[in-house]
């Protein structure tokens, strides 16, 4: 968990202009603490290119839950957009992060935090950008994270 997290903040600070974040629960152990959400605040201000994408199964459950990236999101609104999962493909079991098309943090699996992690791995990151485009476009963008439940 600590090692995902150090990882998750290491990528995000190299960022220069995108991250795009896939999860299931929005993964507390590693997305739900102050570097991240400092890391996460500095690209997007860093540039007006910015560009962060945060698709999640279920943002309900998370917002209820709490989240500091969710508060985040709110207080810098249209910064970041947030999308709920459509229904037909809530089945994808991956979670993972792209940075700016080209590092990656990969879990194929939901049920262990072992992840395949690269900071420079372009055609694996072009291969889940791919399918992330896909999953995004399906998508609904999602009313729960800017109205986050305190």
């Amino acid at each position: 968990e600590e090692d995902n997290q150090k990882i998750a903040v290491a990528m995000i600070q190299q960022a220069e202009f995108h991250l795009d974040i896939l999860s299931r629960n929005f993964d507390p152990d590693v997305y739900d603490n102050h570097d991240i959400c400092d890391v996460i605040e500095d690209l997007a201000l860093r540039s007006r290119h910015s560009r962060i994408r945060i698709l999640l199964h279920d943002t309900k459950v998370i917002s209820q839950r709490g989240h500091l990236v969710l508060h985040l999101g709110k207080r810098l609104g249209s910064l970041m957009q947030f999308r709920s999962m459509a229904e037909v493909h809530k089945s994808v079991a991956d979670t993972f992060m792209i940075v700016d098309e080209i590092g990656i943090m990969h879990r194929p699996h939901t049920d262990t935090l072992a992840a395949t992690v690269n900071f420079k791995d372009h055609p694996k990151a072009k291969e889940l950008t791919k399918l992330f485009e896909q999953l995004w476009e399906d998508a609904e963008p999602d009313l729960e994270s800017r109205y986050v439940v305190v």
